[in-house]
């Protein structure tokens, strides 16, 4: 998979920011001094950031660092289980062997990811994972908020996702388990201690971070 600098700039900046304090002063020239990057893809980078809501521009002064707080992220998590649930529920008679055969595709993506430490494209090979059930229901807002809710927490911080990653593979398995099965009462059940105990991991990770940068 081909990355473009605007991409690396992206996620180079991600990681940045959860070691950034809030309202920090951040420069395109020095990141980009700092990347050994031209100023173009960089500066597509921090706008992509500011979109998002991660950085504040104020005009003819520059980026500001706003960053996620922890209260932010529970929200996010508590979205995101509203949605999957609600989803999962209606279209579990759906499931077939093709999308079985993709739930396992990108878990052994995972598990590859996790193998070479490459932690930003682990979590998007997760969120790759959940779509496959919004895919099937077939409700473009529903995905547009569901990505949008992806992105705002999508940090890549190898301490944030500290021992989470082997975890959050085996609770894969197990809702893979049961959807082959054909129990949508356990596979739901799962499905959503799955979530609560994602939302308690980056929680933890972040309050972990957070710390060692005061």
């Amino acid at each position: 998979m081909t990355t473009t600098l605007a991409e690396e700039a992206y996620r180079f900046l991600k990681e940045k920011l959860v070691h950034t304090p809030k309202g920090s002063y951040l420069s395109i020239r020095k990141v980009a001094e700092e990347m050994n990057m031209s100023y173009t893809p960089v500066r597509e980078a921090f706008l992509k950031l500011h979109k998002e809501g991660f950085l504040e521009l104020v005009p003819k002064v520059g980026f500001f660092v706003t960053s996620i707080e922890l209260d932010e992220i529970i929200q996010i998590y508590e979205a995101r289980e509203c949605i999957e649930l609600f989803v999962f529920q209606r279209i579990f008679n759906e499931i077939n062997k093709e999308h079985i055969e993709l739930l396992k595709g990108y878990l052994e993506e995972q598990k590859r990811h996790l193998e070479k430490k490459e932690i930003y494209d682990f979590v998007k090979t997760d969120q790759k994972f959940h779509e496959v059930f919004l895919n099937i229901y077939k409700n473009r807002y529903l995905n547009q908020v569901y990505r949008n809710i992806r992105e705002q927490y999508l940090v890549c911080s190898k301490n944030i996702a500290e021992g989470q990653s082997n975890v959050a593979i085996k609770e894969h398995e197990e809702l893979i388990k049961w959807i082959e099965r054909r129990n949508p009462e356990k596979a739901l059940e799962v499905l959503q201690t799955h979530i609560q105990n994602a939302k308690k991991r980056v929680s933890d990770g972040y309050s972990r971070v957070r710390a060692s940068t005061d």
